[in-house]
């Protein structure tokens, strides 16, 4: 699994080496505005698949526990749902993130 991600990271950034060797001109507002989604629509996909795969390691591991120790199941509840909404929170700062990207008005940042 973290060959996978190295090589996923590895690409992401071979691909986006390219943007910074382009001459600058109106053209590359365009340019500049599709790569950034692009970019954003892969930083937001890897961000809920990795968020997904938290989530549900921490639901196995929490209901695998309570099932080991039923007296326990109050305080890993209140674990478990803390570390959940945590979880959460980092996918949606990767969408925020992405609706900055996505509303900057790139004409502006050619010149």
């Amino acid at each position: 699994m973290k060959t996978k991600i190295r090589l996923f990271i590895f690409f992401v950034l071979v691909f986006s080496i390219s943007l910074f060797a382009q001459e600058k001109n109106v053209e590359d507002a365009t340019n500049l505005f599709l790569y950034s989604i692009m970019f954003g629509t892969v930083c937001l996909t890897a961000a809920a698949i990795a968020g997904a795969f938290a989530q549900s390691k921490a639901l196995r591991t929490a209901v695998d526990n309570i099932g080991r120790n039923p007296a326990a199941a109050d305080s890993i509840r209140g674990v478990l749902i803390i570390a959940l909404a945590l979880i959460e929170s980092l996918v949606i700062y990767v969408l925020l993130i992405d609706l900055i990207l996505y509303f900057v008005k790139w004409g502006n940042y050619t010149y």
